[in-house]
């Protein structure tokens, strides 16, 4: 007999790894609407899109510590890893990996800037404008605020309920 039904079902069972997918999911999708709200375009693309309101990135690990608080308790090296991992995430989301996204904004415009001067000269050929550096990576802290206020009620929820 396989082994699958029950490896599948374990997964399932799995309160902070369900807690943690669940709130990564709701907050990407999230983010389409809430785009629209402040701009009045709809880009269905943000659901998939690293950056932006809310975090999916704080929601996922701040549901992953509150449900492990609850499935091992606050005492567990397991639930204290998670905390570490939670600090490091979120200090990457809104510290590294913010300021690399205005750094790649900064080379963008250096770039495009040197292509329009390129342009002028009369002996220049023709330029192809190259690909881009993407530029929202990280998030605002209100993103990360946000993101994880989600995921500590989803975390919550899925640890005493799931």
């Amino acid at each position: 007999m396989s082994n699958v039904p029950h490896f599948v079902h374990g997964l399932w069972s799995n309160s902070p790894l369900m807690a943690a997918l669940c709130a990564i999911l709701i907050t990407q999708f999230l983010k389409a609407p809430i785009h629209f709200a402040r701009t009045r375009l709809w880009d269905a693309h943000k659901m998939i899109d690293a950056g932006g309101m809310p975090s999916s990135h704080a929601a996922g690990v701040v549901a992953l510590a509150a449900a492990l608080w609850f499935v091992v308790g606050p005492q567990s090296p397991v639930f204290a890893t998670a905390v570490v991992f939670a600090a490091i995430v979120l200090y990457d989301a809104g510290g590294i990996r913010r300021h690399a996204g205005e750094h790649a904004t900064l080379l963008n415009r250096i770039a495009m800037e040197f292509a329009q001067r390129q342009s002028q000269e009369p002996a220049a050929t023709e330029q192809t404008e190259g690909e881009q550096l993407k530029e929202i990576l990280g998030h605002e802290p209100m993103e990360i605020f946000v993101g994880g206020l989600i995921g500590l009620a989803i975390g919550i929820g899925f640890g005493k309920w799931w």
